[in-house]
């Protein structure tokens, strides 16, 4: 398995329509104050829990995210986790490092930057700046303002430090003046010029990178999503997704049961795959251990981390069910059915 991801918190100081912590709030607003005040929780992972699923995912995977939902860097323990990490990282029997991919809205960086920077267990460093979109323009112009000089400080003190820039919905044009302006900032405050004044499109990523000609939206296709901006900076565009949540899910239907038929006569399943439980797993941040990194409500709890090892969760019989049914191009889960990110793998 390649990686854990651990929901330090489902906390998040946006609000955006395409998460499912931004529909939560957005519908928590609709049924007034009282409403909002009761349901806006703040839940972080404690301490203890957290250091146990450090050691349980040091067990089973080389790197380690920090969330699911939320933005993990309002954790007010973020940065010891980060010495947590290194401290289990440094203990590992094999020598192997068990390193970090943070992923961040970027709008804490100013002041949490220097601790990530400063932690030699952060691999790379996601910015979800397609995020900004739907902020006032010159609050998201001061957020993307920050990340590029985190950028510029880390190809300094940490050249060895990934870093991706995501962007959403290339060639939809209700994102393109915000795409539009972020790449004008990425090229200005990288030096991109092309001087010859030209501006083609067919240049493939390392002739851009070489070149150093401006990176423009016209320059990304399905064949070419990432462009290497300086170093180990990169720019990422995709497609947007929904959020699987089960409501959509086929388990009704005879074709396609739930797993509590196990053991009954063979049934039959949609077809798809996926990589969960292969590549990665979830815990959330009570603890729930899930299949999957989008499985945010919890729908196929596996087990708790507290009460199991990782690696006994793992195998558990409907772990088990779950991977033998990708393997074989079987949704065999309602949660997996109603999954449209599904369909991205073949």
């Amino acid at each position: 398995m390649n990686g854990v991801y651990i929901e330090i918190t489902d906390v998040c100081n946006l609000h955006c329509s395409f998460c499912p912590s931004g529909k939560r709030w957005a519908e928590s607003q609709e049924k007034g104050p009282d409403h909002s005040a009761s349901s806006a929780q703040r839940i972080f992972l404690p301490s203890d829990i957290f250091e146990r699923c450090l050691k349980e995912a040091a067990a089973v995977a080389d790197q380690v995210y920090f969330h699911v939902l939320g933005e993990p860097t309002l954790h007010p323990g973020f940065g010891l986790f980060l010495k947590k990490l290194e401290q289990v990282s440094a203990a590992r029997s094999d020598g192997k490092l068990l390193q970090l991919n943070l992923t961040t809205n970027g709008t804490t960086i100013a002041r949490s930057g220097k601790a990530i920077l400063a932690s030699p267990a952060v691999r790379q460093v996601n910015f979800s700046t397609h995020a900004y979109a739907e902020l006032p323009f010159d609050e998201a112009a001061e957020n993307l303002q920050n990340v590029l000089d985190f950028c510029r400080m880390a190809a300094g003190s940490r050249p060895d430090l990934y870093i991706n820039l995501r962007l959403w919905n290339v060639g939809d044009e209700s994102s393109d003046a915000w795409n539009n302006y972020m790449l004008e900032q990425v090229n200005k405050v990288f030096g991109r010029i092309n001087a010859s004044g030209e501006n083609s499109v067919a240049n493939q990523n390392h002739v851009v990178g070489e070149n150093r000609v401006p990176i423009t939206l016209e320059h990304f296709c399905s064949r070419h999503k990432s462009f290497l901006v300086e170093g180990r900076i990169y720019i990422h565009q995709d497609s947007r997704f929904e959020w699987p949540d089960g409501s959509t899910s086929d388990a009704t239907s005879t074709d396609s049961p739930s797993l509590n038929n196990l053991g009954s006569a063979r049934p039959t399943y949609p077809k798809g795959t996926c990589r969960a439980l292969d590549t990665h797993c979830a815990i959330l941040h009570d603890g729930r251990v899930v299949a999957c990194c989008l499985d945010h409500s919890g729908q196929i709890t596996l087990g708790h981390i507290q009460e199991n090892s990782l690696a006994e969760i793992l195998s558990s019989p409907m772990a088990t069910e779950i991977r033998e049914g990708f393997a074989n191009h079987e949704l065999r889960h309602p949660f997996c059915q109603s999954c449209s990110f599904c369909k991205r793998f073949k």
